[in-house]
């Protein structure tokens, strides 16, 4: 890893650079091959967790990692994007200021994380009692509580190297965390069933935790950064203006997984009903995670060319990304959709009848890729209440149509998260074309209508 540097943007219109396919090409080739080497290694330890545990055990560990994960996007505080936004386009060329944001987001996470978990841990008795109906949840909650302050920092600490364009040492990190995992994760549930796993997850992410620490160390003296811990606090401002919003947009995610999936807990055979989602949504999950990776290399481009005032590339550029995501996501869920059977039935018996939600999910997995994009696309642009309210819009959506469809078990939160990503694809995709045309508008106006070379894109 210490041999790779970050992939140079053109500082100056002038400059000479080549394609926008060909500037991505190697980012986004050790993304993706990053991203897809941890999914499938993570997709054969859910398999050995589920068998082992059974689909009603496999349902209580959803349980419990997406009660977690609901405060974790409360402790997470958006730095992660924050971090990899600053970096990529105020603080490109400034070292100095990169260290201190570098510095305040770590702390911000760690503190905030600390909280959460703080609160988990005292309220877990009453959340497995009476929100999740499921009172012998409560130990795995509380061990779970230390996801809450480590997965924050892991979180901005892969912000920072995608800020830095390290995306070869973030394909390493999650490799090597994801092998590291199946060995932790087999050995816990065996030893302690469902209890185990939970710990083995939390060992996971202290170790994840440690080798990206020796990444990030890595990428800043290949970029000439330093930390700046007493200068750090003068930051706040520009954080949490970015962060606010991106919090609540994340504080939306998990809650409405954890509220969906506590609405099927709630029906009959509902912890087996779960057992059954989660198995599927591991597939959905690989297509959007994949995407997730793939399309993260277009980031640092989206804001470095909203910063520097080049509408029409950063148009280009989306419209490209957004295509190949879609494409490339639609034909991964055709292949996932003919195995459906056979992936399912390596999950156990009990889950060999449910092929029909797998086909559903990776459906709404290849819905949900080019969203991927779209949220890029908004944050580079720094319009994070517009990334909020789509968000909330996708929220109430799929909460309304899971309440809907409860009684259908897995197969209806399957179809409500397909309608969910849907609306949020088509609404998301009109405000950012909307959001271009009236950037174009202005740098007509402002140039009286005069082209420019997009050298970020030029040939692409």
């Amino acid at each position: 890893m210490s041999g790779e540097r970050p992939a140079a943007i053109p500082p100056t219109a002038g400059a000479a650079s080549p394609p926008l396919l060909r500037r991505l090409a190697g980012p986004a080739f050790w993304s993706t091959l990053g991203a897809g080497a941890s999914r499938i290694l993570a997709v054969g330890a859910a398999i050995l967790v589920a068998r082992e545990l059974g689909a009603a055990g496999f349902g209580e560990l959803n349980l419990v990692q997406t009660t977690a994960g609901m405060l974790m996007a409360l402790g997470g505080f958006g730095l992660n994007t924050t971090a990899t936004k600053l970096l990529a386009g105020k603080y490109r060329a400034d070292p100095l200021g990169a260290g201190r944001v570098i510095v305040l987001s770590g702390a911000m996470s760690v503190a905030v994380g600390s909280v959460t978990a703080v609160l988990l841990v005292a309220n877990a008795g009453w959340v497995a009692r009476e929100v999740l109906a499921a009172p012998q949840l409560e130990p795995a909650l509380v061990v779970a509580a230390l996801l809450l302050v480590v997965s924050p920092l892991t979180g901005t600490q892969i912000g920072v190297l995608m800020g830095l364009e390290r995306f070869r040492s973030i394909a390493v990190v999650n490799t090597a965390a994801a092998a590291a995992s199946i060995p932790l994760l087999v050995v816990g549930t065996r030893l302690a069933g469902m209890l185990g796993a939970v710990a083995a997850t939390v060992a996971t992410a202290l170790l994840t935790a440690g080798i990206q620490w020796v990444a990030v160390g890595r990428a800043m003296r290949a970029a000439g950064i330093r930390l700046a811990a007493r200068e750090a606090v003068r930051e706040w401002r520009l954080l949490f203006s970015y962060s606010v919003p991106l919090t609540l947009s994340n504080v939306l995610l998990a809650p409405v997984a954890w509220a969906t999936s506590a609405l099927i807990a709630h029906q009959a055979e509902g912890l087996s009903e779960l057992g059954l989602f989660a198995a599927a949504n591991q597939w959905r999950n690989a297509i959007v995670l994949l995407a997730t990776s793939a399309g993260a290399v277009v980031f640092p481009l989206f804001s470095h060319l909203h910063d520097s005032g080049r509408p029409r590339s950063f148009a280009r550029a989306f419209w490209t990304s957004a295509g190949v995501t879609g494409g490339a996501a639609l034909l991964v869920a055709a292949i996932l959709a003919i195995l459906s059977p056979a992936l399912m039935h390596a999950y156990g018996t009990e889950f060999r009848g449910a092929s029909d939600v797998l086909v559903v999910l990776v459906l709404a997995g290849a819905v949900a890729a080019p969203l991927t994009i779209v949220g890029h696309a908004i944050a580079g642009a720094g319009r994070m209440w517009l990334g909020f309210g789509l968000n909330l819009l996708w929220a109430c959506t799929l909460v309304a149509a899971t309440y809907g469809l409860r009684s259908r078990g897995a197969l209806g939160l399957s179809i409500a998260n397909l309608v969910a990503y849907g609306v949020h694809l088509l609404v998301g995709l009109a405000c950012v074309r909307g959001a271009f045309r009236a950037a174009s508008a202005r740098e007509a106006t402002s140039r009286g209508a005069a082209t420019t070379p997009d050298p970020d894109v030029a040939g692409a």
